[in-house]
């Protein structure tokens, strides 16, 4: 595809997807402030737009995001998500469930208060935890490059719903006080709200400045080489998403190109670690993943939701049922409309490397 170098070009058209490439590269939105106004001024200054001054938004960003220091930068995984990003859409969905859950309930029983059991406390608190770790502890622990744990955390989900379950049949079902479910819908709300803040402002300017390794220095034993290239190897596969096997043998010509080289260490010879993995997938392919788990899967996922939600909401209202409507209905609708506008922009752009 051609990229448009009209110097009449609105600004904004590149802007936003160099954003997402920056956020993508572990360039979050303060830190791109700056550097996003530094092309503005360029392109007002000399009258170029921003693709011929700089290129596409994934080449700009491809080389922008690697002259930042890398203290400033976070890591992102292919898919551009950070292990607190796939840990916050574990909590979202717990809120957005108690949200949900706690009106539907409500307006099932006609009752604006729940009675809490010890069964039903105990299996919810259970049940919170199995949805919350299914849904971010995987994608946290591969972001951070721990394919294995990422593995195991699965069996901690059959243990938490094993124990769900085991507390709604076992435990005693006297209600022991009531629960407001208002109450509950509020702090889930609160929870949800908080979650949709934008990030926090510095409180002072960003500097750019070399960052100093804090592992200069340290002693070249083997367990220390071991450990380095354990990681490395886990952030490979991890966090980029390449094979075990291909990981492996990057690890090991890293490791060979180290002996010849002597008397050094990793972090000199290298740089950091996650630098370094950084650097190594860069030049790998794009590994094509299950389908399930691409940018066009979760926009379908998130239309079908909205479809339903829409086709729920024209239903109930219809039938005058308008607490379902507009307490189930409406907010669904909403979350999958927003789902589905972050999964387009991310699916265009993959459409436009191509």
């Amino acid at each position: 595809m051609t990229e448009p170098t009209a110097t009449t070009e609105p600004f904004e058209r590149w802007e936003l997807p160099a954003r997402l490439a920056l956020s993508d590269r572990g360039v979050g939105y303060h830190l791109a402030n700056p550097i996003i106004a530094d092309v503005q001024a360029h392109c007002a200054y000399t009258g170029q737009s921003p693709y011929d001054a700089f290129g596409s938004p994934e080449e700009f960003a491809m080389v922008a995001a690697a002259e930042q220091p890398a203290h400033l930068r976070d890591n992102p995984d292919r898919d551009g998500y950070t292990p607190g990003d796939h840990l916050s859409g574990g909590l979202f969905t717990l809120a957005l469930a108690g949200v949900v859950g706690s009106l539907f309930y409500a307006a099932l029983e006609r009752t604006l208060t729940l009675s809490a059991t010890p069964a039903a406390l105990t299996g919810m608190a259970f049940l919170g935890l199995a949805v919350f770790v299914v849904r971010g502890v995987p994608g946290a622990l591969r972001a951070a490059g721990r394919p294995r744990l990422a593995t195991a955390s699965f069996a901690l989900v059959a243990l938490l719903a094993g124990l769900a379950v085991t507390a709604f049949f076992a435990l005693p079902r006297e209600p022991v006080f009531p629960v407001p479910a208002l109450a509950v819908a509020a702090v889930s709300l609160l929870v949800l709200l908080w979650q949709l803040r934008g990030p926090k402002k510095p409180r002072q300017p960003i500097e750019h400045t070399p960052p100093t390794p804090g592992t200069a220095g340290r002693d070249n034993d083997d367990r220390d080489l071991d450990a380095w290239f354990r990681r490395l190897t886990g952030l490979l596969v991890g966090r980029y998403d390449l094979t075990p096997a291909r990981a492996g043998e990057l690890a090991r010509q890293a490791r060979d190109h180290l002996a010849a080289a002597q008397g050094t260490t990793p972090d000199s010879e290298f740089g950091p670690v996650e630098e370094y993995a950084r650097e190594l997938a860069d030049h790998e392919p794009q590994r094509r993943v299950p389908f399930w788990r691409t940018a066009p899967a979760m926009l379908i996922g998130s239309l079908a939701g909205l479809s339903l939600a829409v086709s729920a909401f024209l239903a109930w209202s219809a039938e005058g049922h308008y607490w379902a409507a507009y307490g189930i209905a409406l907010p669904g609708g909403l979350g999958s409309a927003w789902y589905a506008g972050v999964h387009l922009l991310r699916t265009l752009r993959l459409l436009r490397r191509r």
